[in-house]
């Protein structure tokens, strides 16, 4: 019992740096990994040995792959290829812009960050609410809710991708992303839901819009769909029979590997035409989003080497009440504590970074398929959107944006996000019961 209280004591020691005395949240799981490492009486030299450890796998592991993710970010935001995106898709489907919006924002999210995404669309929904009688709180919340659902459900966005790793499932990432796009629509469908039902017409200034519409280059949509579609087709290859399609399997395990079919897709982002040339300017724009999303990442790790090296492993099961394999009551188990870290210091990343790193040392000796794997982090992602509120800057950004008070943007984004959350837990364990 003594060692699951020292666990808690450092989940709890990371809460409070990280949303009390603001510490980056990689700094505070480095501090709980050390005080990890002390109280369970490990030496110093093996405390760092460890976390070191945990940090380096992780970086070689995850680390290009985070950085070509942010790559193509940068290039296709210099390259208005999102605003183009977004006018395009309003302009198609113009008699339901809410869903629009919240269609582009779930496309949108599994490339570009959900923070500096919101901040770039937001000027999209101004301009649709200007024109309409359509209510910009309505827009956002479900602009807002796509881009939610693929930041915490489908890799490469940085709490996915580190869960992966923890979960030592580098070579299975395909299968995620697969179950996290299928699992991510309807997640987002109930954002667009209750954007489109409880939102009212707000008073706003009349912004002018032109009319003219750039399609995005086919480049635009080649650096987005292209890496997606070689990483899960890669997964899908391995499922044939491997004498007969072995050529076939051989080489979309070349071009299939995630860091070569994101080191592709940037390459494609890179000649998209732009009046920006400064490509210098652009890199290291893509450095200063990875290197703090590298930064959370391997600390995370840091923190999870120490846990998988220590005698927390061997106690947790019992403790928990982890017992059996039953896929259900872990993915309850995973997404329970996802959410109760989630609302307690606001960062969805982090959450799935600590719940992860946590729950595979429980569950790596049950023989776990790597579909079941998967449900269990995509269980944990939908926790991480559980109650988004103060301490959550892409709550700020919502309400900032929208212009909406802090009760309404409690009583609104908020209860968005709970009813998201719980949603997509709802849909994680009705696909477990009618295919596992």
């Amino acid at each position: 019992m003594i060692f699951f209280f020292y666990l808690l004591i450092a989940v709890v020691l990371i809460i409070t740096l990280t949303s009390r005395f603001k510490f980056n949240p990689a700094i505070s799981l480095l501090i709980a990994a050390f005080f990890l490492g002390l109280i369970l009486e490990l030496k110093l030299v093996q405390i760092l040995i460890l976390i070191l450890d945990g940090i380096w796998n992780s970086v070689k592991g995850i680390g290009l792959i985070i950085l070509f993710s942010c790559i193509i970010g940068q290039f296709l935001k210099e390259s208005n290829s999102i605003k183009n995106f977004g006018n395009l898709l309003i302009k198609s489907l113009k008699s339901n812009s809410i869903l629009s919006l919240n269609i582009l924002g779930l496309f949108i999210g599994t490339v570009v960050f959900c923070d500096s995404a919101f901040l770039i669309l937001n000027g999209i929904s101004r301009s649709i609410a200007s024109t309409s009688s359509i209510s910009l709180n309505s827009l956002n919340l479900s602009l807002a809710g796509g881009l939610y659902s693929s930041h915490t459900l489908i890799p490469p966005t940085p709490g996915p991708i580190a869960a992966i790793s923890n979960f030592n499932l580098l070579d299975n990432i395909g299968m995620v992303m697969i179950l996290g796009v299928i699992v991510a629509i309807p997640s987002s469908i109930i954002s667009y839901l209750f954007a489109k039902k409880i939102m009212v017409k707000s008073k706003l200034i009349n912004i002018k819009t032109s009319q003219k519409i750039i399609k995005p280059h086919i480049l635009a949509y080649l650096s987005i769909i292209i890496p997606l579609g070689l990483i899960s087709l890669n997964t899908l290859t391995n499922l044939v029979d491997k004498n007969e399609f072995i050529l076939l399997q051989n080489t979309f395990r070349l071009i299939g590997n995630p860091i070569s079919a994101l080191l592709l897709g940037s390459i494609f982002s890179y000649l998209i035409p732009r009046e920006n040339r400064n490509n210098i300017e652009i890199i290291k724009n893509s450095f200063k989003d990875f290197i703090p999303i590298i930064l959370i990442t391997s600390s995370g790790a840091g923190f999870a080497n120490i846990i998988k090296n220590s005698e927390i492993v061997s106690l947790l099961p019992g403790l928990m009440n982890i017992e059996s394999s039953d896929i259900i009551y872990i993915c309850i188990i995973g997404f329970i504590c996802s959410s109760i870290i989630k609302t307690s210091q606001g960062s969805s990343t982090s959450s799935i970074i600590i719940v992860s790193a946590i729950l595979f040392p429980i569950i790596q000796d049950f023989k776990l398929e790597s579909i079941e794997l998967s449900m269990i982090i995509l269980s944990i992602g939908a926790g991480s959107m559980m109650i988004s509120h103060v301490n959550d800057s892409y709550f700020w950004i919502v309400v900032k944006k929208t212009k909406l008070n802090l009760l309404d943007g409690i009583k609104y984004y908020t209860l968005m996000t709970t009813i998201q959350s719980l949603g997509t837990l709802v849909v994680i364990i009705m696909l477990i019961s009618i295919f596992l």
